[in-house]
C-alpha cells in the first residue's frame, strides 16, 4: 500500500437506463446491502477518504445512507456538467480537492469485484484494470485536478476512456477475467 493514501471515488451516479433502475442503491440477489455501499466498504480501507458521484435523482438517499460515515462525502453532479457521465462525477469530486490528487476510481457496476483487484490497482498508479478481453476504464487509480477535468469537458470531450489514457496517462493493469469484472450494464439480471 502506498504511503500517501488515494482519495477513493465511487461512480453512483449514473442514469441506470440499461439497468433498469438506480445500480447504486440495488441490492443484487445474495448481497444484504446496496451496491454503492459495498463499493465504498471495498475503498474505504485502500483510501484517504472516498468520495461518491451521484446524480440529482439519488444524492438525497446517498446522502442519508452515509450520514453517520463522515469519511465519506456525497457529491452531486453539477449544473455546468450534468449528464457527462463519469466525467461529470469526477468533475464534482475533484471541485472538493481543485489541486492535483491521486484518485482510486471504483464504479457501482461492479458489486461482486474481489478486494484483491482494488489492492492490486492501489499499488500501482497510473493504471486501469483490463483482463484478456476486457478494458474497465471506470477501475482506475490516476493523478488529476479539476482545472485538467473541466478542460477536458469544455473541450467537448465526454470519454472516459479518452480521459484516462490521454488525459491521466494510464495504462492497463492486466488482470485474469473473472465473475467479479462482470459490469451490470452487460448482464443487469445478475
Amino acid at each position: 500500500m502506498p504511503q500517501n493514501k488515494p482519495l477513493g471515488i465511487v461512480l453512483a451516479g449514473g442514469r441506470s437506463r440499461r439497468f433498469g433502475h438506480d445500480k447504486a442503491l440495488a441490492i443484487l440477489p445474495q448481497q444484504t446491502q446496496p451496491n454503492v455501499v459495498l463499493a465504498v466498504q471495498k475503498l474505504l480501507p485502500l483510501t484517504a477518504k472516498v468520495f461518491i458521484a451521484a446524480n440529482r435523482d439519488n444524492v438525497n438517499a446517498l446522502r442519508q445512507l452515509f450520514a453517520e460515515t463522515p469519511q465519506v462525502q456525497v457529491c452531486v453532479d453539477q449544473p455546468e456538467f450534468l449528464d457527462c457521465g463519469p466525467l461529470g462525477g469526477l468533475f464534482a469530486v475533484t471541485a472538493q480537492h481543485p489541486m492535483c490528487r491521486s484518485y482510486l476510481m471504483l464504479a457501482t457496476d461492479y458489486p461482486y469485484l474481489p478486494v484483491t483487484v482494488l489492492e492490486q490497482l492501489a499499488e500501482k498508479t497510473r493504471r486501469f484494470i483490463q483482463t484478456p478481453v476486457q478494458a474497465h476504464y471506470t477501475l482506475a487509480h490516476f493523478y488529476t485536478d479539476h482545472a485538467t477535468v473541466r478542460h477536458f469537458l469544455t473541450s467537448g470531450q465526454q470519454r472516459l476512456q479518452t480521459f484516462i489514457i490521454n488525459q491521466a496517462d494510464c495504462q492497463p493493469l492486466l488482470v485474469p477475467d473473472s465473475a467479479g469484472l462482470i459490469n451490470l450494464n452487460q448482464n443487469p439480471e445478475q
